[in-house]
């Protein structure tokens, strides 16, 4: 799931998330070195799992690609910008990240990405795209996103003509690098804070929780989920009449035909989406089964939801199903 299409639509709230860090008593210590301290936690965990979504949702939508409805050209980075954080958080990450106002600034550029290849890395701040400037926007007391928004989208675009040059500061010194974008599924990837143990789809963008990011023990636990909500996406159950927006660009010859309810295609289609992607799919029973004990809603059936015991053994078979298509050599396709 990648791009300047934003791999990840890091922290969008950011700003007013809570509930990752515990209090406690401060002994010896004032209450604002103690508030600070627990601010500063918060980022650390959030910007960690920003990283985590970035890396795993990269290595699915490049290597899916031809599989996807709906392509663009991709950085397969992801961005943030002070402005889009807390008055709180915001002095955080102009320190630790350098950012300013609404430029972008580089949270992560994984391995193998577009980002990375152009020799682009955490910390660096976006200042121009082929030789125009981006808007820094105006100072700001609440946390905002348009004006990032607004930024990327003008990346995006120059992106979906090519190799796109980017003016960027690195530790207070100006820089000049060419980004020659990779081709990867046309779906934005967003990390929402909050406590719910949640993941969807809409047909432009997957949405994961902090939550349920965090509930992940590896990058392959990860993949799981990802893989699932990109497999709706594949299978044409969630759709977007915006298909050219971003640098969107509609994939015709993408079809996998699913039977079965559609959370059951999902399930199946979704693994094979992480098996391609090269990530570790003996897991997923394990992890149904874990998941399913730590969360009542998925333990049980629901509407249009198997039960996580179910989910867990329908797995199981598709496993077989890859692992049969693996040792005949041929296309890992669903």
């Amino acid at each position: 799931m990648p791009s300047s299409r934003r791999l990840l639509s890091v922290a969008v709230a950011v700003a007013a998330s809570a509930g990752v860090i515990g209090c406690g008593q401060a002994s010896g210590r004032s209450m604002a070195a103690t508030t600070s301290d627990a601010a500063s936690q918060r980022l650390t965990t959030l910007t960690s799992l920003d990283q985590r979504v970035a890396r795993v949702a990269q290595r699915l939508s490049e290597d899916n690609v031809d599989l996807c409805p709906a392509v663009r050209q991709s950085a397969g980075w992801a961005l943030h910008s002070a402005s889009q954080y807390s008055n709180e958080l915001r002095p955080l990450v102009q320190s630790r990240f350098g950012l300013e106002g609404d430029l972008p600034g580089v949270l992560s550029a994984p391995p193998d990405s577009a980002a990375a290849e152009a020799g682009l890395r955490e910390g660096d701040l976006i200042l121009s795209v082929n030789g125009e400037a981006l808007n820094p926007g105006p100072a700001r007391t609440r946390p905002a996103f348009e004006g990032l928004a607004a930024n990327i989208a003008m990346i995006d675009r120059a992106l979906a003509g090519g190799a796109t040059r980017l003016g960027i500061r690195r530790n207070n010194e100006p820089l000049d690098l060419t980004v020659q974008p990779h081709r990867a599924c046309g779906y934005e990837v967003q990390l929402n804070p909050s406590d719910e143990l949640n993941a969807r789809a809409d047909g432009r963008r997957l949405f994961i929780s902090t939550a349920l990011a965090g509930f992940t023990r590896s990058d392959d636990e990860l993949a799981l989920i990802l893989g699932h909500e990109l497999a709706h996406h594949v299978l044409r159950h969630r759709t977007w009449s915006d298909v050219g927006g971003a640098g969107r660009e509609a994939n015709d010859a993408a079809a996998v035909n699913g039977a079965g309810d559609k959370e059951t295609q999902a399930d199946r289609v979704g693994l094979f989406l992480t098996a391609r992607a090269g990530y570790d799919t003996r897991i997923a029973p394990a992890f149904w089964r874990r998941f399913g004990a730590a969360n009542w809603r998925v333990r049980y059936p629901q509407l249009r939801h198997a039960s996580a015991e179910a989910r867990a053994r329908a797995l199981e078979q598709v496993q077989v199903e890859i692992d049969a298509k693996r040792a005949r050599g041929g296309p890992l396709l669903p």
